[in-house]
Parts: C-alpha cells; structure tokens; sequence
C-alpha cells in the first residue's frame, strides 16, 4: 500500500512548538534514504536544517544538503523575484517591472501576494522536471503555524474565485488538483500529547477538511515520554511508596519517576482523546533527551518514523 513517503507533495502542519520542522527533517531524510529525490521546502523560518541536517545554511535559493535531498527556505521577495523571472523570461524586463519602486509598493498591497508567491513556488517545484522526469519524487512543505497554513493554501480557491480566465487562473487551478488529489497530496498533522496542541490539531483538521479539502496523512504525535512506571510491577512499587522517604540518595529518584510516570500518563490521556476525535492512521515518536538535537538525533527519529510510516497506509481523512 502507498505511504505517506509516496506522495508528491507534504504539507507538515501543526502547532508553533511542536516540532514541525524536526518532523519534517526527519521525513525528508527518511524519503532520501528510500531513494526518493526530495525537495524540503520552509517558509520564512529560522535555519535550524544545517545542523539537523548536517548541510550547508538553508537560505533562499535551492541547496544540496545530503545525497537526494535538497532544501529551501523561502522568502516572498525570492519567490517573488523568481516567478517574475519566469512569466517575463527576462532578467532585464523583470528590473523594470518589479523593481520598480512604484510597482514594488502596488504588488505588496495586493491581499495574500506573498502568500501566493510561497505556495506558488512550492506547487511548481511539484512540476518541475529533469532529463523527462520530475525533478523531485516528493516535495515537502514545512508550512507556517495553523493559522497562517489554512490562509496560505485556500489562496488557489480564492484566485478562482475572483480571477477571469488567465495563466494566474490556470496555475491557481493546477496548484488546487494537487492540493486536493490524494494520489499525490497529503497533510500530515504534528502535535504533542498535551492540551492545547490537541485543541489546536483538532480544529484544524477540521478546518482543513472544510474549507480545503486537502487529503490528512497520519497523525504525528511528537515528544512522547517514554511509558515507564505505568504498569507492572514498577509502577505497582512506585505507588506504595510514600512521597518522601527522609533518604536523601532515595527521594531525587523517587521524585523523577513520579514526574515520568505522571507526564506518560498525562500523554496517554490525550494520545486516547486523539484516536477518539482524529481517526487517523497515528505514529509517535519519543522525546529525545538530547542536549543538542543534531545529525544523530535527527536519523534516530528518521529512522522511527520511517518504520511506523511504513506500517501503514496513508488514506484521507
């Protein structure tokens, strides 16, 4: 059955705080290691891929980071820049036009121009090709925080909403085929077993499903505690102690095995509320307690998640 890895197109969305950029490192590293030609694409975000990575700063124009994977964190002005260039054909006839200073100003006060000119760039790199063969096997978007990613990817429906018939109208309706296409699109929703991200991911995949209809992927429910002291005989033990003993060695250890216990607990109560209201295929993922999340902690997650994606089919939700 395909996976969420088969696709041609990601978005990772979720929560600010949730590790959306982490997933979506660790995504594309398990894509590229399955021998797909990735394309990670960020929009105006903090470069954090170079050390989760292990590659040269992430900026505004397409790098190489590692063997099959290619990165790119976006900016308005660039992709602005680099759709003009592509509808003039003409460096030249561009810097009249754009650069501008009095079409600069009419183009930012045009409603949702930057957030067209981000998503337009993702949804071509999808239709980019190379040697008669797509450029990319998959391009993933690690979009902005709930909020804004709804904004940004009704932006095609709007444009046909308002537009004529016209290359923006034909593109605007290439891009919303994709977007809603679950052979080739999904949205795979990163939250925390705790309240407010599941508030949060609750309401917007309904929200998505309404006013999008883009296909859900899998949950991803990032930085689970490991479930020590929760059953058996340990948390059997751990219950018949008294809260203090007087032991100075003795009631530090107690201390961190009742907050372990009580956040995996804590966990599991929001892990059950998720399965209830999300119905989605579910893959979790363990707190890393690493002091600096690079290279090595980001495969070790890669790896997991490649493993549990693999288990499951990807259908809509």
């Amino acid at each position: 059955m395909p996976t969420l890895l088969d696709k041609r197109f990601v978005i990772v969305a979720g929560k600010g705080g949730v590790g959306r950029t982490t997933v979506a490192a660790a995504l594309a590293s398990a894509a590229a290691r399955r021998g797909k030609r990735v394309l990670l694409a960020q929009t105006k975000s903090k470069e954090r891929l170079s050390r989760l990575l292990g590659g040269p700063r992430v900026l505004s124009e397409v790098v190489r980071v590692r063997d099959r994977l290619w990165a790119v964190n976006m900016t308005p002005e660039a992709a602005l820049r680099e759709y003009g260039l592509m509808v003039l054909h003409s460096s030249l006839v561009y810097g009249w036009v754009f650069e501008n200073k009095f079409a600069k100003a009419f183009i930012r006060a045009i409603p949702g121009v930057e957030d067209y000119s981000l998503l337009g760039k993702v949804w071509f790199h999808t239709t980019e090709t190379e040697g008669g063969r797509p450029k990319y096997d998959l391009v993933i978007l690690d979009g902005p925080a709930t909020g804004h990613v709804l904004t940004l990817l009704q932006i095609p429906q709007a444009i046909l909403d308002a537009v004529p018939e016209g290359p923006l109208t034909r593109d605007a309706r290439s891009a919303r085929e994709l977007l809603t296409d679950p052979e080739r699109s999904a949205m795979a929703l990163v939250t925390l077993a705790e309240d407010m991200p599941v508030n949060e991911t609750i309401e917007l995949a309904e929200q998505a499903r309404a006013r999008i209809g883009v296909p859900l992927g899998p949950l991803i429910v990032n930085q689970l505690y490991p479930p020590r002291f929760v059953s058996g005989p340990s948390a059997r033990a751990l219950d018949l102690l008294p809260e203090t003993t007087g032991e100075g060695r003795l009631d530090p250890l107690l201390q961190r095995a009742r907050i372990a216990q009580r956040r995996r607990a804590l966990n599991d109560r929001y892990l059950e509320r998720l399965r209830t209201a999300l119905p989605l295929p579910q893959v979790q993922l363990p707190y890393l307690f690493a002091p600096d999340l690079g290279v090595e902690p980001l495969e070790e997650l890669s790896r997991r998640l490649e493993a549990q994606l693999l288990q499951l089919p990807t259908g809509s939700g």
